[in-house]
């Protein structure tokens, strides 16, 4: 079993972005991290064809057998939280194809030790500032809501964590005892669990994550903010974009995204963003 691996969740729209998603991989996988991509069903014979290089390739249907088809965004984290079930490693680094690494990266960047991981898990106050900025209410963003819909099931309480953004470093062992020692005595599956939380607000599968851990703390708990540089908001680029420097970036991020609901055009070194 390995100890770290990247594991990609996409489908066929986002096929180009996953594309540049494996180029970076490629490049700057140093420590030759195992990738694992799993793809709708329906489009799995689709990226077999055309995805090249050492990347294992499977169905969703391995993971999970997801009856939620209807949203998009919640039949996505019903499979990244299920990951573990294929028992191929102790921990991985959930990617979305919208993302891109632009310097080396190794297993040690992820793993304080040997059996550790870091875990995402700040406060997040220069990106709460930053949407204020913008016009958003901090108060009101999706994760703080996401976080108490999930403190009131787990009873956890303190600082309005973060535990973002993407990609998000998870646990094996944390989510299967969440599955096997808190979701099956109470009679959930992961999905009733999401419709539960969505009846008041938005579900968040790394927030469930992160409050999971500090209330069972199965693992030490090494916190580290986001690894990569996220452009949430077409405003929020537009704000930075004057200082945007690739350079400056990976001095202090190991990549960036670029939310997968903007249109791109490759320019440079960079992406123009427009609606």
């Amino acid at each position: 079993m390995e100890k770290i691996v990247l594991y990609i969740k996409t489908y066929k729209p986002d096929y180009e972005r996953a594309e540049n998603l494996l180029r970076s991989i490629e490049k700057f996988n140093r420590d030759d991290i195992p990738v694992y991509m799993s793809v709708n069903d329906m489009d799995h014979d689709f990226f077999r064809k055309r995805i090249k290089g050492n990347i294992i390739l499977i169905k969703d249907s391995e993971i999970v057998t997801c009856k939620n088809m209807t949203h998009g965004w919640v039949y996505q984290q019903i499979v990244k939280a299920q990951f573990y079930k294929l028992g191929v490693c102790h921990n991985y680094l959930c990617i979305d194809s919208d993302s891109e690494f632009i310097r080396d990266f190794y297993v040690s960047d992820f793993m304080y030790d040997d059996n550790t991981p870091y875990t995402i898990m700040h406060e997040g106050k220069s990106f709460l500032d930053t949407m204020e900025i913008i016009g958003h209410d901090s108060s009101e963003l999706f994760y703080v809501k996401a976080l108490s819909s999930v403190r009131d099931h787990f009873g956890t309480h303190g600082k309005r964590w973060d535990y973002g953004p993407s990609p998000y470093l998870w646990s094996a062992k944390v989510w299967q005892h969440f599955h096997e020692h808190y979701l099956e005595p109470k009679g959930y599956t992961f999905e009733s669990f999401l419709a539960e939380l969505h009846q008041s607000a938005l579900p968040s599968e790394t927030v469930v994550y992160g409050e999971y851990l500090r209330m069972t703390k199965l693992i030490d708990i090494w916190p580290v903010e986001g690894f990569f540089k996220v452009y949430h908001y077409k405003k929020q680029f537009e704000l930075e974009s004057p200082y945007f420097d690739i350079d400056r970036l990976k001095k202090t991020y190991m990549g960036i995204i670029k939310q997968s609901n903007w249109h791109v055009v490759k320019k440079k070194r960079w992406y123009t963003f427009f609606k």
